[in-house]
């Protein structure tokens, strides 16, 4: 029979920061500064999302304390890179508050067992205090999420209730309503009058303008004047060259107003097209630091 792994104490920080002691098995040198020795932890640590129980890492002498693992400001998503083994669990926190006429132990006890049945490594940070809840840390396998964690310890009908502190528990989505409550459904803008072809704001597709006006339309004008139709009749023609230049004119201003359409369409696709671009990288910017957040415990 194998002998088991000696016990021994180490430190983890964060270039001096988030400093926790946790009990660690020897599992023997390794490479790095003289005297470097590889373990794996046998507690869930407070301050660290990682490593956590079942992570094998490296540890090495100081001048004063315990061998020491240090994180050395590595981003959260580079944390692999500080770890030599990952044990497959994540770390989760919960808080509690024992039932009407339940001892704090016997609630801790019950929510231990609990979490054992569930493959839950479950350790006590602190028990409930007067008003205050007690405190678990989990550290849970990586192919159980923290929804079901929730669902599975509600449904062993412990004598106490649960608090999810870390993940944040996911807020109310498309299968959650509020009850008396109109959501509110923006306006869409009132279109500016104008003589020019209006671009839509969404669509940039151009809006139809009013038909001309019809034959019958001009049949209801009143009639020239008898003096004023002989006028226009003895009026001389006008040159053809003249009427050429005229319809080339009206030609080139119909020119211009397509091309005035054009742009405003181009523009208008352009500032989607950029107000488009500004939201992804707003988005991928929330990822990180959303992450960073998470990496943080009390």
């Amino acid at each position: 029979m194998a002998k088991e792994p000696e016990l021994i104490k180490v430190c983890l920080t964060n270039q001096g920061a988030d400093t926790e002691t946790p009990w660690a098995h020897d599992l023997g040198p390794a490479p790095g500064p003289s005297g470097s020795r590889k373990v794996k932890l046998v507690n869930v640590p407070f301050m660290h999302a990682k490593p956590t129980w079942g992570d094998t890492i490296v540890v090495s002498p100081v001048r004063e304390g315990f061998p020491t693992w240090d994180r050395g400001g590595v981003p959260w998503r580079q944390i692999s890179t500080r770890i030599v083994d990952d044990g497959g669990r994540w770390a989760m926190i919960l808080d509690y508050t024992p039932a009407e006429s339940v001892a704090a132990t016997d609630a801790y006890t019950a929510l231990a067992r609990a979490c054992d049945a569930e493959r839950l490594v479950c350790e006590g940070a602190w028990a409930p205090r007067e008003t205050d809840p007690g405190r678990v840390y989990l550290a849970v396998p990586k192919d159980l999420g923290a929804e079901v964690v929730m669902e599975r310890l509600v449904a062993a009908d412990l004598p106490l209730r649960l608090f999810q502190i870390h993940p944040e528990p996911k807020r109310g989505g498309r299968a959650q309503t509020v009850v008396g409550v109109t959501p509110e459904v923006p306006r869409k803008p009132a279109r500016a009058k104008t003589e020019k072809p209006i671009v839509d704001e969404v669509t940039t597709a151009p809006v139809k303008q009013p038909a001309p006006a019809t034959k019958a339309a001009a049949a209801n004008k009143p009639a020239v004047p008898a003096t004023k139709a002989a006028a226009a009749a003895k009026k001389p023609a006008v040159p053809a060259t003249k009427a050429a230049r005229r319809e080339e004119g009206g030609a080139g201003e119909g020119g211009s107003g397509e091309q005035g359409r054009a742009s405003e369409q181009g523009a208008a696709s352009k500032e989607a097209r950029d107000s488009g671009e500004e939201g992804g990288d707003s988005g991928e910017e929330g990822g990180d630091s959303g992450e960073e957040a998470a990496a943080k415990k009390r």
